[in-house]
């Protein structure tokens, strides 16, 4: 795919991106309504040409997780032989689901990405390493590599090896970005510093993050972030990736917000009762995926919270911003006593240096209190310590079982470290 960013909306006025951005909304439901088993029937009473504002669509029904895991095949709207690629989500609440993807929802991921990394001013003098896994059906990997390429960085696939051979491919490649998870690099970073390693000066000068939320709601880096950032000294940049969408928000050079690409996305804010909140308002994300062949989709609900940011950006872009995501209303932990998000957990728990890696283990039934398990890699003697600051910071208390990093990875399945919760209520 040849990446021509002037086919983006992000720099067309506001008025201009709401009047193509009905357009789509119109063709998508025509869409829908034709090719889409599931939504033929959902949306049989629907006139697309009542559409005649982006929100119009809030008279449109949702669709949430629990529809497509009981209706998955019927939301398949291609058949097998035009079938490229497929990608599965990461199952971390509930068994992974499986999407298929024609070669233009191939094109049209490529494209995203590629306008992420041209948004952070990535060109083809740089040298990009993907430290992310790139089998077991996963997108994230397989994306951000094909996008870079799409842009003409110089890119090599490293995933997930010892941290010494990797280390030898930054000293022999001497990648300018790097594109991970901020746990592995947590990780990763600490290891090498505690060998002996100046990672600090590396041809290293930015790393995009994915997978987890390096900034708080004031946009500053959290726990995690500051940490990554120390131990790299490089710029930090975020991006926000959704598996169903086949689609990501990333930030651009001014790190404020994560930005949609607005011509292959339309998102929501909503509250608990579905209803549209204002920006700034904390509210439930809800994308309806444009121009998606494999598996399109309308009004997913995600179950992730966050916000929109009022106003332009100051890179010039008039896409919608997203801010971090706070919580996710899928992973709720249902005590006996209280309810919690395990977001709380795991930010706590990174403000604790000497913590090496854990796992939050959530547990339970139907009609009964959840049950949560911290399994950790860290001294004994800090166990006094680590439970007075959940206490104090995630208002939680809850059993830590001190372990070890080869527990732990056989609770992962041997792969993929950066998983830090696992829920098994819905296995």
């Amino acid at each position: 795919m040849v990446f021509k960013p002037e086919l983006s909306w992000e720099f067309l006025s506001r008025d201009e991106i709401a009047f193509r951005t009905v357009k789509a909304l119109r063709n998508h439901v025509v869409h829908l309504k034709e090719a889409s088993h599931y939504y033929s029937q959902i949306l049989k009473d629907i006139d697309p040409a009542e559409i005649s504002s982006p929100d119009d669509i809030s008279r449109l029904p949702f669709t949430d997780r629990t529809d497509v895991v009981n209706n998955l095949q019927l939301f398949w709207s291609i058949p097998f032989d035009q079938v490229a690629e497929m990608v599965a989500t990461r199952g971390l609440t509930g068994l992974p689901l499986v999407f298929i993807l024609s070669k233009g929802d191939l094109d049209r991921l490529v494209f995203n990405g590629a306008l992420a990394f041209n948004a952070i001013g990535l060109t083809q003098e740089d040298r990009a390493q993907v430290l992310l896994t790139l089998d077991g059906l996963l997108i994230a990997g397989m994306a951000y590599y094909r996008a870079l390429t799409a842009i003409g960085v110089n890119t090599t696939r490293i995933g997930h090896i010892p941290f010494d051979k990797q280390k030898q491919y930054i000293d022999l490649l001497k990648p300018t970005v790097l594109i991970s998870t901020p746990s592995y690099l947590k990780v990763f970073g600490q290891r090498l510093v505690e060998s002996g390693y100046d990672l600090r000066n590396t041809s290293i000068e930015k790393i995009f993050c994915v997978g987890e939320s390096i900034r708080n709601e004031a946009f500053e880096l959290n726990s995690i972030g500051k940490t990554v950032q120390e131990l790299f000294n490089a710029q930090l940049f975020s991006g926000y990736g959704v598996t169903e969408f086949s689609v990501s928000y990333s930030e651009c050079a001014e790190r404020n917000g994560c930005h949609s690409h607005p011509e292959l996305i339309y998102t929501e804010i909503v509250d608990e009762n579905g209803n549209p909140v204002p920006d700034g308002t904390v509210g439930e994300l809800v994308g309806t995926p444009l121009g998606v062949e494999g598996v399109p989709l309308l009004r997913y609900r995600t179950g992730d919270i966050t916000f929109k940011l009022p106003g332009a950006c100051s890179c010039g872009r008039n896409s919608d911003r997203i801010g971090p995501i706070l919580k996710r209303k899928s992973q709720i932990i249902k005590l006996k006593d209280k309810t919690v998000y395990p977001l709380a957990i795991t930010s706590a728990l990174e403000d604790l240096d000497y913590i090496k890696d854990y796992i939050l283990m959530i547990e339970g039934k139907e009609s009964f209190p959840d049950q949560a398990t911290l399994h950790i890699v860290a001294p004994a003697s800090r166990l006094d310590s680590i439970t007075a600051h959940l206490r104090e910071k995630a208002e939680v208390s809850i059993p830590i079982l001190i372990s070890n990093i080869a527990t732990l990875n056989s609770f992962r399945g041997g792969t993929r470290r950066e998983v830090k919760i696992i829920d098994k209520r819905n296995q």
